[in-house]
């Protein structure tokens, strides 16, 4: 590994695009679906591209929202030219999820969701079936069966699942393919495998866990309730700055990046893929952090980004109005990139 002093933040590519292109009319919404903003993407090995929405603004442990205004999440298909192909999983009442925040399909095909608002993992089938739930549906805590706003998922080679407990708790918890606890790494800080907000995580082809680390600090207040953030939180540990912390297996804290300021992360092959200053995609060597290509602008808060099988990209984003686009469909939600030219 290469320490943040020594990577170079030059491209190689003179492209400032680096040969993408953004798709026109991807996805083509069908008439009758609405929803608030992007949160998650994934793509299945069959080259299906799975769209975690927030369908209802979520809010959902503030106490009004908690009686008539749930937040309300779905998953949606598209194929690669942007046809809706339908709903995906469960739905009831409540909604699939309080609040959508990333999706994960692992090797195998199994999908796991993770629910911000709901504070809970979930592991399903492809049909839908749900195979494992984390956390306690509802209740926030800091405990073994309790997350505080978890962001993350992984499984790891060994089968072991890491999530990531990150909005309003700063840690990664480790737990056996069964759901059995295992052990916990991290508190709030600035140090080594300290974490602000660990809002994403990514493993290596070496096993290596990569954490977009926020530097933290009263993360959306206005979602919780009194009590739900600790005092500590409310303002950023002395010394913090985003940055991607590298752990091994174990979560022992072996290097970090601090060239970037990452929100979202994902690795295909020998690069890493993370969005840096929110709506800015940075492609990385994997095995040194050093920068291979940049492209600028190319989505609004990058919150989950996705790669098929022909290398086009994949984002969902939150919050348009920040850059002052519309939520929903007639907004910047979800695009998709490609360096071909069909």
């Amino acid at each position: 590994m290469c320490d943040s002093h020594d990577v170079s933040n030059e491209t190689d590519s003179p492209d400032p695009r680096s040969g993408y292109r953004l798709v026109d009319d991807w996805p083509q919404y069908p008439p009758d679906m609405r929803f608030e903003m992007g949160s998650g993407v994934a793509v299945d090995a069959q080259g299906i591209i799975y769209l975690f929405t927030r369908d209802i603004e979520h809010w959902a442990a503030h106490p009004l929202a908690m009686a008539d205004k749930m937040g309300k999440s779905s998953i949606s298909m598209f194929n690669r030219d942007g046809r809706y192909l339908g709903k995906w999983g469960p739905s009831d009442e409540r909604g699939f999820a309080l609040g959508a925040h990333t999706l994960y399909i692992e090797k195998d095909g199994m999908f796991w969701t993770t629910d911000r608002d709901g504070h809970v993992v979930r592991k399903y089938h492809p049909d839908g079936t749900l195979l494992l739930e984390l956390g306690t549906f509802g209740e926030w805590g800091d405990s073994q069966d309790h997350f505080n706003g978890p962001t993350a998922v992984v499984v790891q080679h060994n089968g072991n699942i890491v999530v990531a407990d990150g909005y309003w708790n700063s840690r990664l918890v480790w737990f056996t393919p069964e759901g059995e606890f295992i052990r916990q790494v991290g508190t709030w800080g600035s140090g080594p495998a300290e974490f602000g907000t660990p809002h994403a995580l990514a493993q290596d082809a070496e096993g290596r866990l990569l954490v977009a680390d926020l530097a933290g600090g009263n993360f959306h207040p206005y979602m919780t309730v009194p009590g739900q953030i600790a005092e500590h939180r409310t303002q950023p540990a002395d010394g913090a700055k985003s940055r991607i912390q590298i752990l091994d297996p174990d979560g022992n804290y072996m290097d970090e990046w601090t060239h970037i300021m990452p929100l979202s992360i994902a690795v295909y092959g020998e690069h890493v893929y993370a969005s840096d200053k929110m709506s800015n995609l940075v492609v990385l060597e994997a095995s040194t952090g050093k920068v291979l290509d940049r492209v600028d602008n190319i989505a609004i808060y990058i919150h989950q980004l996705a790669m098929d099988a022909h290398g086009d990209l994949y984002t969902a984003s939150v919050y348009p109005e920040h850059a002052g686009e519309k939520r929903g469909r007639e907004g910047p939600s979800h695009k998709r990139w490609t360096r071909h030219s069909g």
